[in-house]
């Protein structure tokens, strides 16, 4: 089969592009979290006592996201968007699709909920992880917008279980079914 964007990255150009993105990202929110004295242990995990609560409230939030983006599927704006992106991503794989659900949920939690949320807020971090995402530009504003709302879902996540475990699997979920979805292949 032929590519249909042959000018987009291979699965493997890719998947190591984001990894080094992603893993300079994780270490600068963790040079941020350092440097505001903050535990790294109970950031990520809390206190340890609600691991499984946590982790199923983030997967639940997540598939509701997905399941929300499955129904506005047919609109307009969503497919222009996802045409946009899926010629910037061409046709990754299956197994690229997770190395970068796993990769930018962890870099963007740290970053975004774990390193940032503490310093600006809630809502300033939303906005920012929005703009981030898409910017001003008017192809991409679907996304941003997107993006902030789901920057207001996992930065409350972040507040309620007081850690990042279920922002970072909400995340994760969310990217893997909506990447599939974007490029037009199943997820298995």
């Amino acid at each position: 089969m032929d590519d249909p964007n042959p000018e987009a990255p291979s699965s493997g150009a890719l998947v190591l592009t984001a990894g080094v993105f992603y893993l300079l990202m994780t270490l600068v929110g963790l040079g941020l979290i350092m440097v505001q004295d903050l535990d790294l242990n109970r950031i990520v995990l809390g206190d340890g006592a609600q691991v499984g609560r946590d982790a199923l409230v983030g997967v639940g939030c997540g598939l509701l996201v997905v399941g929300l983006t499955w129904l506005c599927r047919e609109l307009e704006a969503v497919q222009t968007l996802n045409q946009e992106l899926r010629a910037l991503l061409g046709s990754p794989s299956s197994v690229a699709i997770a190395l970068l659900a796993v990769s930018s949920a962890i870099g963007e939690e740290i970053f975004f909920r774990g390193a940032l949320q503490p310093l600006l807020g809630l809502w300033i971090t939303a906005v920012l992880f929005g703009l981030l995402h898409g910017g001003s530009s008017r192809r991409f504003r679907v996304w941003t917008a997107f993006a902030m709302f789901a920057g207001l879902l996992l930065g409350g996540l972040a507040a309620y279980t007081e850690n990042l475990l279920a922002p970072i699997l909400c995340h994760m979920t969310i990217n893997y079914f909506n990447l599939h979805l974007v490029v037009g292949s199943e997820p298995s």
